[in-house]
């Protein structure tokens, strides 16, 4: 089963033992409540920071909810994690890849850039090996750096969209998808994550939809659409009628990856939390019936 470089990088990396003040909460996924739940997004209270402040080599950003950290690991790598279980299993999300610099630490500038600097290096001194890009003149907004809802986001002073903001992409969505006139506005773009009490399921950025374990991180699920030139997007739109579909971001939307559910109006799709993943009828649900598709994964968590 083939999963994102990212992750299998990181397997790699030792344990951080990071040094904070700060316990890791157990994240509290949506409940079940059905299709009229279905357009909220993962919650959070933001962790900021600001001009001046560093992340210290072994410290670590967490929003108040704790579904996410964001950790300057001593081997130098800044990584996103999704937490499961306090003391348990994390799942990598993203990582700046500058792990083999012992004692990095990263700093938000005043003139809006992100920074990792090698241990004794600075913005006077020198030593950058990671930045966002994001420095520049405006004034418009105080430049930030923060972390909410699953993502790690810089805002900057750039003159142009592209380096005003800078994002991990990797949003928490709600556990819940439905069928959708606005389908765009509900879509899952590559990077975007979620979780039940025993799995997340991420959208990785090779394209692939792969559900993991929370108790060991392992992969029980995937959808077998990683590769290709262009990301892609999960979604229930409407004109699809119960379908939930993985798309190709290309002109032709190509459809690389469905469940074959059509011909169900407003059907719903939910991660629960025995592991499983299912696409409902409008009126189904757990202890309903109504079952249209599923990953099959409710014995393997």
């Amino acid at each position: 089963m083939r999963t994102r470089a990212l992750r299998r990088a990181l397997l790699s990396v030792l344990a951080v033992s990071a040094a904070t003040v700060l316990v890791p909460a157990t994240a509290t996924p949506a409940a079940a409540a059905g299709p009229t739940e279905c357009y909220n997004f993962g919650s959070g209270t933001l962790a900021t920071l600001f001009p001046g402040q560093r992340l210290e080599s072994g410290s670590r950003l967490l929003d108040k909810v704790s579904a996410a950290e964001l950790v300057m690991q001593p081997d130098g790598n800044l990584v996103l994690y999704a937490l499961g279980n306090p003391g348990g299993y994390r799942l990598p999300l993203w990582n700046s890849g500058t792990y083999g610099n012992p004692g990095a630490y990263a700093l938000m500038q005043t003139d809006g850039n992100f920074v990792i600097y090698k241990q004794g290096g600075g913005p006077q001194a020198g030593g950058g090996i990671w930045h966002t890009a994001t420095y520049g003149t405006r004034t418009d907004w105080a430049p930030k750096a923060l972390l909410l809802a699953g993502a790690f986001v810089v805002e900057g002073r750039g003159s142009s969209a592209a380096t005003q903001r800078w994002s991990t992409s990797t949003n928490e969505r709600d556990n819940q998808l439905c069928s959708a006139f606005e389908a765009s506005s509900h879509d899952w773009w590559a990077g975007a994550w979620t979780q039940s009490a025993t799995v997340w399921l991420v959208l990785q950025k090779d394209n692939n939809l792969v559900m993991y374990r929370k108790s060991d991180g392992k992969a029980i699920w995937n959808s077998g659409t990683y590769g290709g030139s262009r990301p892609v997007t999960m979604q229930m739109a409407y004109k699809h009628q119960g379908d939930l579909t993985i798309t190709q971001g290309d002109s032709n939307g190509t459809v690389r990856w469905r469940t074959r559910t059509a011909g169900n109006a407003d059907a719903w799709a939910l991660l629960q939390d025995d592991g499983n993943f299912v696409v409902y009828k409008k009126t189904g649900g757990p202890g309903k019936g109504g079952a249209l598709w599923s990953t099959g994964t409710y014995n393997k968590v």
